[in-house]
């Protein structure tokens, strides 16, 4: 059944917030060379607790208490989160990387200056809620390593590592594809688009096998929504709507039998079903590969790609201040 509401993406993607052309284009490098730093994962780790509160719990997940701090520039803090999970998981655990070339990868404007500022914010926020922490250095940027998603101040593991060895309800976790980076979705990405995303893959509506264009249905009664995420109505729809018009979902209206009824004649309730598709999948394939990986024991050191990338990315923005 539909939803009488389109579901294909615009040509000039009307959900996509403004990067222009330059920036978009740093980014894209950028997160290409992370990509090839990170070697055969080719999806961010994030543990659910990131995203979903425990039943009965009072106090919202990081996610939603993020996006709560940062108002308008919530997307930034959460982009920058992914960022450094995605920088981060596959080695040490920390990085040194300086408050301007996030603000790059994240597609912000003035890069060098306003964009650097707000990226030092954000890492603030992120400090506050114990899901880093930072060491400050003189004359060179800060040390920021990984804490758990949880933001319960614990240190980070992987979790894949972790959940093979405890099999602890707290290290289940999803994946975030890293396409939406190189590709410029999450540059683009509204706060509430975003907030979606991660809750729709929390869920595991990206869920596919190679080949496939579309996930698995996700759908919530109107109480279990707000009771899990802490997402405001408002925000799911604006959330829903800007991931449509980007082509990463797709929405129907269908019935929807109780959990667990399997009465012939149980009375059915129409509900939003939701599909996320293209980029925002995660494949079979993809997913075997780093479990493998961790069979094997493998947190190899990064390889030098990402920077070489920015020596050269900076020695070529030296030549054009130089000749202008």
């Amino acid at each position: 059944m539909s939803t009488g509401e389109g579901n294909e993406g615009s040509a000039s993607l009307a959900g996509a917030q403004e990067v222009s052309e330059e920036l978009l284009k740093a980014s894209k490098t950028l997160a290409e060379a992370l990509d090839k730093d990170s070697g055969r994962r080719k999806a961010i780790p994030i543990r659910k607790s990131f995203v979903r509160a425990e039943q009965g719990a009072d106090s919202p997940p990081p996610l939603a208490e993020l996006v709560r701090r940062g108002g308008r520039g919530g997307g930034v803090i959460v982009k920058l989160y992914l960022a450094l999970v995605w920088r981060c998981s596959g080695g040490d655990f920390d990085t040194d990387i300086s408050a301007r070339v996030w603000a790059s990868l994240l597609g912000l404007e003035d890069p060098n200056f306003k964009g650097a500022r707000r990226i030092a914010k954000a890492i603030k926020t992120l400090e506050d809620c114990k899901l880093i922490s930072v060491v400050p250095r003189r004359g060179e940027p800060s040390v920021i390593t990984l804490l758990d998603e949880s933001g319960d101040n614990s240190p980070y593991a992987l979790p894949s590592t972790a959940y093979a060895s405890t099999k602890l309800r707290r290290d289940i976790y999803f994946k975030v594809p890293t396409t939406l980076w190189t590709e410029g979705f999450i540059q683009r990405m509204s706060a509430s688009a975003l907030t979606m995303l991660l809750i729709l893959l929390a869920e595991r509506s990206g869920d596919a096998r190679p080949g496939e264009t579309n996930g698995k249905e996700v759908w919530w009664s109107t109480e279990r929504f707000p009771q899990q995420y802490f997402v405001s109505p408002s925000m799911r729809s604006r959330g829903t709507k800007d991931l449509r018009e980007l082509n990463l979902l797709y929405v129907e209206r269908a019935s929807v039998a109780p959990p667990g009824n399997k009465r012939t004649f149980a009375r059915e309730r129409v509900r939003n079903v939701y599909r996320l598709q293209n980029q925002a999948l995660v494949f079979v394939d993809e997913k075997s590969q780093n479990s493998a990986e961790v069979r094997k024991g493998a947190t190899k050191k990064r390889t030098p790609t990402l920077v070489q990338t920015l020596n050269a990315w900076m020695e070529e923005e030296k030549e054009v201040q130089s000749s202008s």
